[in-house]
């Protein structure tokens, strides 16, 4: 199923995360929210995805104004991809953060959007 509001691929009936009942299956252009990032990690993920060819939109959470007054390092970004390429980007995702995450100094992020 799939969360209009969160962007998510749900298995349930009513989304877990923002508790909305109204979901309806994916849609091969709908745009699902792969992973959340730091500033370090998304300008890395953004590379490989663009050489990969995987189309994406990357948007920073806390939106240009307040990143500019905190710097951006203290940023984060969410990164969708459409449906249709969800396995391929999540595949890209888990190969690059599984090694930092396995040694304990990375985030616990990835795929979580979908799925």
């Amino acid at each position: 199923m799939y969360c209009e509001k969160c962007k998510r691929i749900i298995q349930e009936e009513r989304c877990p995360f923002c508790k909305r009942s109204i979901v309806r299956e994916p849609e091969q252009k709908d745009l699902c929210l792969l992973t959340e990032r730091d500033y370090i990690s998304s300008g890395i993920l953004e590379d490989i995805l663009q050489q990969r060819g995987i189309p994406f939109l990357r948007k920073g959470v806390m939106g240009a104004g307040l990143a500019i007054k905190v710097g951006p390092m203290l940023d984060r970004s969410r990164f969708y991809v459409s449906f249709d390429q969800l396995e391929a980007a999540r595949e890209v995702a888990d190969e690059l953060f599984a090694a930092a995450e396995e040694a304990g100094g990375g985030e616990t992020e990835s795929g979580t959007g979908c799925g």
